[in-house]
């Protein structure tokens, strides 16, 4: 199905509770226009307060991931936002501040992908460049096809980039490599960042589609709470010092004792057999 009806983002819920939202443009690419940023931010949103959900796949139509923001568009007004309808022909909402606000607004995408308590996968494959790589950059998990390659493209078009993609390059292979890749905008093969780091898993692409799909099954299948407090750990252990640390992992700790899976795992490996999760 689609977003709100538009075609540009089709969102699929299955009876895993596997959601699988896909870039809906393949004629260009999958270039992510202004309404589709807004359809990305309300579909993660959606996501990420949804119980159903237990895992996110984002994938692109077609042979690519996407190439990136479609900079024909970006200045366009979006026709299902209101107060854009209302404010477009205003020279204050082409200032500098107003124009901010908007991108910031629309980069809470990347926001959710990286912080949401689910997990996140990026299935890739093809051309995953600029905005795209940023958004497959904020997943969890990146499991790429051996046609993808990717790059930052924005200093090609004079920009510095959105969307969080610096960020977490940086905290994927550090400050040097990062601004070497921006600057210089430099492509990266599919088994470069394989060996970089930069994804999780490279398999030959006939086989993308099937094992993306395994691994999200067996996200899906794991205890919710858990993976929730064990995906908040990793952050915390990225930006806080150890001793912070230390009480983060102790409190969810503590709290994911208390959930029904866990008593569940507990009794499943006293009488030896598979946990049966259900979530909380």
């Amino acid at each position: 199905m689609s977003k709100e009806g538009d075609e540009r983002l089709l969102v699929e819920l299955d009876e895993a509770g596997i959601l699988t939202v896909t870039l809906n443009r393949p004629e260009t690419k999958n270039a992510i226009d202004t309404v589709t940023q807004r359809l990305m931010l309300e579909a993660f949103h959606d996501a990420s307060r949804n119980p159903g959900v237990r895992a996110v796949i984002m994938r692109g139509a077609g042979q690519s991931f996407s190439s990136g923001g479609d900079v024909r568009s970006l200045g366009a007004p979006d026709p299902g936002d209101a107060i854009a309808r209302q404010w477009s022909s205003d020279p204050v909402w082409n200032e500098l501040e107003s124009r901010g606000d908007r991108l910031r607004r629309f980069m809470e995408a990347s926001y959710l992908l990286h912080r949401m308590g689910k997990p996140t996968i990026a299935m890739l494959r093809g051309p995953v460049v600029g905005m795209g790589m940023s958004l497959a950059l904020a997943c969890d998990f990146r499991v790429a096809s051996d046609t993808t390659f990717l790059m930052s493209g924005f200093s090609r078009i004079g920009m510095c980039g959105d969307f969080g993609g610096s960020y977490f390059m940086t905290k994927l292979i550090g400050p040097s490599r990062t601004m070497e890749l921006f600057m210089l905008n430099q492509r990266v093969s599919a088994e470069e960042a394989a060996k970089l780091g930069l994804v999780n898993r490279l398999v030959p692409d006939a086989e993308l589609e099937s094992h993306t799909l395994d691994f999200a099954r067996q996200l899906a299948r794991g205890a919710a709470v858990a993976q929730r407090y064990i995906k908040e750990n990793v952050h915390t252990a990225l930006d806080q010092t150890f001793e912070q640390y230390l009480d983060v992992e102790a409190r969810n700790n503590v709290r994911c004792r208390l959930t029904q899976d866990c008593k569940e795992a507990v009794s499943a490996l006293a009488e030896k057999r598979e946990p049966r999760f259900v979530g909380r």
